[in-house]
């Protein structure tokens, strides 16, 4: 029997869950992330997404950067927070159960047209206040858009917590201050740098979110998740903290 509960408040629609939070609206930068994702611009920034990875040696590999680090048991059963469009589903074993939690509704439904068989297991929910039971996974992680996360402590203490004791937790995502690099920061006109972005997909609300947000996420992963590992990836362009939920946290 799966160790995996939620409670939804509705039917799901085309095989998503609904909303899992009262009220059913977001905030601050998760309200942000979910306009850009359910809008035009996604489409067209995921263009020079796949040409990023691509250079780093192709979207697998540069996504097995990250996954490597996942267990190497059979019929696992794992969660993915900020699922989108399932882009990793087809990098994991075949005989593991996954289910997906993402704030945008329609990479979930782009999720479920390529990958059929995970009607009933993604979720419209916030990663801030995961709709599980505690210990369901044998592993949690989280590829991507944790940077823009609305509350990152919140965040990891629920991926954490929906993770059975000895399962694997794993966040990663671009450096948040690649932006500093672009030659508007460099030579004191961030419109420049606010231009390029927009052209490629970012919506202005976004782009001065990515201005705004310098996130450093080792202090918060460290407290929350003891014992973490910080792997660079992406050639040095982005992290990946790998921890297993073994120790309690710190409570400061």
């Amino acid at each position: 029997m799966s160790r995996v509960t939620s409670t939804p408040r509705a039917k799901s629609e085309g095989g998503i869950l609904p909303l899992s939070w009262p009220g059913s609206k977001l905030r601050g930068r998760n309200r942000i992330a979910e306009s850009f994702y359910n809008g035009p611009g996604w489409a067209r920034f995921r263009r020079w997404e796949r040409l990023f990875l691509k250079i780093q040696g192709g979207e697998a590999r540069a996504r097995r950067q990250i996954l490597r680090h996942l267990p190497t048991q059979p019929m696992a059963t794992v969660l993915e927070v900020g699922i989108g469009d399932g882009a990793n589903l087809k990098l994991l074993p075949k005989d593991w159960t996954t289910y997906g939690v993402d704030i945008a509704v329609r990479p979930l439904g782009e999720c479920l047209n390529l990958h059929p068989l995970m009607n009933g297991r993604v979720l419209r929910s916030e990663g801030e206040s995961l709709p599980f039971a505690d210990a369901a996974f044998d592993a949690c992680y989280s590829i991507g858009g944790f940077n823009y996360f609305c509350d990152h402590a919140s965040t990891l203490r629920e991926m954490r917590r929906v993770t059975r004791v000895g399962g694997r937790l794993i966040v990663a995502d671009e450096d948040s201050r690649l932006h500093r690099w672009g030659i508007g920061h460099l030579i004191g006109l961030k419109s420049i740098d606010a231009f390029w972005l927009g052209a490629l997909g970012l919506d202005r609300e976004f782009v001065q979110m990515v201005f705004d947000q310098p996130f450093d996420p080792g202090p918060v992963v460290s407290q929350h998740w003891p014992g973490s590992v910080r792997h660079s990836i992406w050639g040095g362009l982005g992290y990946c903290y790998v921890a297993s939920h073994e120790s309690e946290p710190s409570t400061s």
